[in-house]
Parts: structure tokens; C-alpha cells; sequence
């Protein structure tokens, strides 16, 4: 018996010498179990196939990045999973990932199929390396994730055909192709962050910095703004603004943007809602403090607003009307589905240059176009 003992521990051990196992716990919460798509969850995934499929995607990551060893990974310790009552499809931040029940009870395919190719996504950004403070591009940190996701199998149907897109660094689909052809070309003799990082400082990407100071946290709305809206989300939320206010200008090379190394968002004890200056984003923390609603929802449409404003050209010297430059930014935050209920409805409202939600809702999706010199 005690021979037995021995050699199971002798085997244990060997094991962990071989593989330098890198213990890592899964945790799966459901806080939407009452919604139809937490419901939905519980019923076609389930949290122990998803805590296996984070398993799973650890272990492919790990393979792709060529990470063998712990010194190689990223120290998490523990990986959790949410799934929220929320707008949009994912996010991960923090150790985190969170996954909208709304995505979930909407999606019209397999489902199981589609959480676990947006698990393998966001498990990417997990473990994914940020470029050693060099401020990596947005479009290649999705991409990267997107990648991850195409070789794992998990690939949609509506994804771009290799070859398709506008440029390399589009991000997601477009430069997981692109990323598959350079591990295609390069024949394994790189580590292929290592190359793309390369080829991006080469070519001069136009990277952005985000910041995010509250400068009213002893205030109410300084600390409301702490408890359900955050730095991280708000970080996080100018990354897909300004992604989404260059998709909407149709603004695909670095040549046809402003040039904005940083934004800058504060959150400020002052009255009014929010104002953009000079690539700084001022929100009110009183305004904040007493909104009603979904305080998180509303902010983020103000910031989509608001980054409209740092990346809108200002007509070339032109002095375009106030009002169109405001329907504008309201229009960039109809599009991106953050639409308070209190704005006008199609076809209402005095003239079409009223400015604000009148004008977002009588805006051709060229108007923006008109403001850009390059156009």
C-alpha cells in the first residue's frame, strides 16, 4: 500500500514538473437568471459547459501565444464570468468577463455556438499582453482576440472573406484575416504579436490614450459615479466611441482623422450635463447625482456624444451652423443605440437645423462626411 502511495504521488508530481501546470479558478455567476436571456442561458449553455469552454480557451490561448511556461502567462489568478442584464454583446475587464443576457435572448442561431466563440474573444483579452505600455493599437488588441476566435473554430458566418476590408488594422474580422495570412506567410518563425507589434510601430499607428479622472469623488454624484458607472467602463467606453464615430464618419486610415493622441475624461462638480475642449471630456457629477434613470446607459450615450465632438472636423474653416455640429454628435448616439426615451420622434421638432436630437434624426448617414477636409 504504501508503495502504491508513493508511486501516485511520484506520478502527480512528475506531472506538474512536465506541463508547469498554472492553476487558474473559473467562476460563473448568472446575476440575469430572471431575464429571458439569463433564462436562456441556464437552459441551451449552462454554467458548467461555459466554465469548461473558459478551461478550454485558457488552455488554446495559452498554445497560440506560445505561452508554455507561467513566466511566459499573465498572473490571473481567478477568471470570472457574468452574465448581465445589459446592452451590447461582451466585455472583459478586470479578470472579468461579462456577457449580455439581452445578446443572448436576441441571437437568432445557435446560440451555445456563438457564447463560446465570444468566450474564446474575451478569454483573449484576459490573458493577451497590452504591448509593454507602447499604447497597441485598438484595432489589433480585437483583432488579436478575433484571431483567437477564428483558429479555435468559432468564426461567424457574417465575418469577412479573407482579403476583405479597408486596412489591416480595421480590427476584429478584418485584421484576424489579416493576422492568419502574416502566420500563414511568416511559416511559425515568429511569435506573431511580437510581429504585428513590430510592423505597427514600423508603420505609424495612429494609437489613442484614454484617461479617466474623478475629480468630484467626495461629491454625491462623484460617488455614484464610482458605484455603478466606473473609470474602467468609462475607459473602455471612449475605446468603442471613438471606434464607432470613425465607422459612422467613414474615416479608415489614420489620414482622413484628427490627429488626437489623447482624451482626456473628467468627472467634475459643475452644472449642465457635459462639454468637449481641447480633447478633454467634462461630465457633471451633479447631473449625475440626480439623473433618475439608468445612470450607466445615459453616460455612455453622453460620451459617445461628447467623443463625437474631439473627432468631428469643424467644417474646414467654414463655421457649420451650432446646430448641425450638435445634431451631429446626437446622431453618432442615435446610431450607436443609446437614445434617451425624452428625445423627439422622426419628423418632429421646428426645422431640420434645431440641432441636437431634432437634426440626429433628419441626418443622412453622409452628413458627417461633410466636415471632414478629406472628403
Amino acid at each position: 500500500m504504501a508503495n502504491q502511495m508513493f508511486f501516485v504521488s511520484f506520478l502527480v508530481t512528475l506531472a506538474l514538473a512536465i506541463h508547469g501546470i498554472h492553476a487558474v479558478e473559473y467562476e460563473v455567476t448568472n446575476n440575469a437568471g430572471n431575464t429571458p436571456g439569463g433564462v436562456r442561458f441556464n437552459n441551451e449553455i449552462g454554467s458548467d459547459y461555459s466554465k469548461q469552454t473558459l478551461i478550454s480557451a485558457t488552455d488554446f490561448i495559452w498554445s497560440l501565444f506560445k505561452q508554455s511556461t507561467d513566466a511566459d502567462r499573465k498572473n490571473v489568478p481567478k477568471v470570472s464570468l457574468f452574465i448581465d442584464d445589459m446592452d451590447g454583446v461582451a466585455y472583459a475587464s478586470n479578470n472579468e468577463i461579462h456577457v449580455s443576457a439581452r445578446y443572448i435572448n436576441g441571437f437568432s442561431g445557435d446560440v451555445k455556438t456563438e457564447i463560446t466563440g465570444v468566450l474564446y474573444h474575451e478569454s483573449t483579452h484576459i490573458w493577451q499582453w497590452n504591448g509593454n505600455g507602447q499604447n497597441t493599437p485598438g484595432g489589433l488588441i480585437e483583432g488579436i482576440a478575433d484571431y483567437v476566435r477564428l483558429k479555435a473554430g468559432y468564426a461567424p458566418s457574417h465575418w469577412v472573406q479573407p482579403g476583405q476590408g479597408n486596412s489591416w488594422d480595421q480590427g476584429y474580422d478584418v485584421t484576424a484575416r489579416f493576422l492568419d495570412y502574416c502566420n500563414i506567410m511568416v511559416h511559425h518563425k515568429f511569435l506573431l504579436l511580437s510581429f504585428v507589434i513590430t510592423l505597427a510601430a514600423i508603420q505609424g499607428i495612429h494609437a489613442v490614450s484614454y484617461v479617466v479622472t474623478n475629480t468630484a469623488a467626495n461629491t454625491t454624484g462623484g460617488s455614484r459615479f464610482n458605484n455603478e458607472i466606473g473609470s474602467t467602463y468609462s475607459k473602455q467606453t471612449l475605446k468603442n466611441a471613438t471606434n464607432f464615430t470613425w465607422k459612422i464618419f467613414q474615416q479608415k486610415t489614420t489620414a482622413d482623422r484628427k490627429n488626437v493622441a489623447k482624451v482626456s475624461l473628467f468627472i467634475e462638480d459643475i452644472d449642465g450635463a457635459a462639454y468637449a475642449v481641447n480633447n478633454e471630456i467634462h461630465v457633471s457629477a451633479r447631473y449625475i447625482a440626480s439623473y433618475s434613470g439608468d445612470v450607466k446607459r445615459e453616460i455612455t450615450g453622453v460620451l459617445f456624444h461628447e467623443m463625437t465632438h474631439i473627432w468631428q472636423w469643424s467644417g474646414n474653416g467654414q463655421s457649420p451652423p451650432g446646430g448641425l455640429i450638435e445634431g451631429i454628435a446626437d446622431f453618432v448616439r442615435l446610431k450607436s443605440g443609446y437614445v434617451p426615451s425624452h428625445w423627439v420622434q422622426p419628423g418632429k421638432g421646428d426645422r431640420w437645423d434645431q440641432g441636437y436630437d431634432v437634426n440626429a434624426n433628419t441626418a443622412a448617414p453622409n452628413v458627417p462626411k461633410m466636415y471632414n477636409p478629406n472628403k
